[in-house]
């Protein structure tokens, strides 16, 4: 946190930001959500307690906070459906070459985002306010692969009796969190093979 001289105060404020959601990303995938403390939290990004309660209010929302982050991206944070490569998949005709490079860069995403999936699913079960966080990017995650799929579906990429909701299914199952950890963690593969 040193070297905030010559900072504006919106600048210092989102650099704190980013710290204590980088922080909380690394205590959620070593500590899983339970072990994770706002105190620990605090600790590694090097701020006070108060000032990640002030910041965050609550771990339910650090935890969406982590989560947005590992999608989009910490350096330059940008949605999916606004990066170059989504819109050199959607506009491409090649079937083939737009699933690769869906495929490629959602494995850059997983890499990120698959543990604190992991550790929403883990909590979900018994924490409401988790169950929210989960359901809440569940929806996000649909709406972007269905939205990426209706391009193919628009220029005639789908199999006729494949419909647009079953194909979305497959492909947020077959390059979802749980199967990337399965390939990645679970049978060794790099990610680059994944």
């Amino acid at each position: 946190m040193s070297d905030v001289k010559g900072l504006t105060r919106k600048e210092r404020s989102e650099r704190t930001r980013r710290a204590i959601v980088r922080a909380a990303t690394e205590e959620f995938r070593a500590s899983g959500y339970h072990g994770t403390t706002m105190a620990a939290i605090a600790r590694r990004a090097g701020v006070a307690v108060q000032t990640v309660y002030f910041v965050f209010h609550t771990k339910p929302l650090l935890l969406t906070a982590a989560i947005d982050q590992a999608v989009v991206g910490d350096e330059e944070p940008t949605p999916p459906e606004l990066t170059g490569w989504w819109q050199e998949g959607i506009s491409t005709k090649d079937g083939h070459r737009a699933l690769e490079v869906f495929v490629a860069n959602v494995a850059v995403i997983e890499e990120r985002a698959a543990l604190l999936d992991r550790v929403a699913r883990a909590e979900a079960m018994t924490d409401p306010e988790v169950l929210g966080v989960l359901v809440h990017h569940e929806r996000l995650r649909v709406a972007g692969f269905r939205s990426y799929l209706e391009t193919f579906s628009a220029r005639g990429l789908l199999r006729r009796e494949l419909a647009l909701d079953e194909a979305t299914d497959v492909l947020l199952t077959l390059v979802g969190s749980t199967t990337f950890l399965e390939f990645t963690e679970g049978r060794a593969w790099s990610i680059k093979r994944w």
